[in-house]
Parts: C-alpha cells; sequence; structure tokens
C-alpha cells in the first residue's frame, strides 16, 4: 500500500511533464513568408510531399481556412501514376512533369510539403515548409513556414491560416509593391 507521499511522489513529475509538453505545444512560430493573390485562382491542387494520413489532414486544414474559395484536391494516386511513388513523396518535380500533371489532371498549383522532426518523442520540436507552385509557370505563389512543438495538425493549421492572414494583411504588396491592381477577396 502506498503513502499519500509515495503517491505524491509519483504524480507530481507526471504533471510536471504532462504541462512542459502542453505549454510547449503553445509555443512556436508561424509566418507566411510571401502570398501572392493567383494563389487564391486556383481551384483544382494537389499535395505532394506528405505521407498520406499527413496529407489529408493538410488538405483538410486548407479547405477550412479557405473555406469561400472552391478547391478540388487531386487524389495522391492519380498524381502517382505520373510522377512515380519515389519522386511524388520528394516532391520532385522538373517543368515536363508540371505540364504533364496540368495537362493530364488539370491539377493548378501543386501544394508541396516537407515535414521534418528532430525525433518521435512527444514534445520535440518540428517543422512544417509549404510551397504553393504554379504547375505551368513553376512560380511560386505561397510559402510558409511553421516551427513548433505540436501535432501536425496544428501545423497544418498554422501554416493555411498564416497564408490567408498574409494575404488578408496585404501581403501581396510586397510581391507587387506598385501594383495599383485589387488582389481576389479573401474571407
Amino acid at each position: 500500500m502506498r503513502t499519500r507521499s509515495g503517491s505524491m511522489a509519483i504524480v507530481l513529475p507526471a504533471v510536471l511533464w504532462l504541462g512542459l509538453t502542453l505549454l510547449a505545444g503553445c509555443g512556436g512560430k508561424a509566418r507566411a513568408v510571401f502570398t501572392k493573390p493567383e494563389l487564391l485562382t486556383y481551384e483544382r491542387l494537389a499535395v505532394i510531399g506528405l505521407d498520406p494520413e499527413s496529407e489529408q489532414v493538410f488538405m483538410a486544414a486548407y479547405i477550412k481556412t479557405f473555406v469561400s474559395r472552391p478547391v478540388t484536391f487531386v487524389e495522391r494516386s492519380r498524381l502517382a501514376e505520373i510522377i512515380g511513388e519515389q519522386n511524388l513523396l520528394q516532391g520532385r518535380l522538373n517543368d515536363k512533369t508540371r505540364a504533364k500533371i496540368k495537362r493530364i489532371l488539370g491539377v493548378e498549383a501543386l501544394i508541396m510539403c516537407e515535414y521534418s522532426k528532430a525525433d518521435d518523442r512527444p514534445g520535440s520540436m518540428k517543422k512544417l515548409r509549404v510551397r504553393i507552385v504554379d504547375s505551368e509557370t513553376g512560380a511560386i505563389v505561397g510559402s510558409a513556414l511553421t516551427e513548433m512543438y505540436s501535432t501536425f495538425s496544428r501545423h497544418a493549421e498554422a501554416a493555411t491560416e498564416a497564408l490567408r492572414s498574409d494575404l488578408l494583411n496585404d501581403g501581396y504588396r510586397r510581391s507587387y509593391p506598385s501594383s495599383g491592381e485589387a488582389p481576389p477577396t479573401v474571407r
């Protein structure tokens, strides 16, 4: 039978560990490096560079963030037919491959993601790099970075929200400083 002080010796470290883990999950940074108004014109997208589960989570976060935009995501297996699974996972795309994806699948932009983590332990630092690339021109129209002690789901939400926020807060003006043209609306 444990004494009351013996129980406290077990519970207190566990509570401290949980508190530090939760506190660490709140910290971190997410920012859009830049966004261009074209980001909002794409209706047919594909996500590459993530495992299937993370891909699903990212697509859901994107749709929830850009709720007013009609978006269709192309199935991973359809992309793999054109690119090959190994290249798909590593985000290896040249001009010819991008053009083929555009021509065959109608994909207007590719969301190229790189997710890295120092290790798999809970509470370790993780990073998500997102680049949205026009499949016809190869131009990067959006870029976001996250770095935090959190789940992939939180990274995906933070990255897509950073892109949206950058558009709402005139982030496009950094890309088009002298342009008097208004960007498409974001809601």
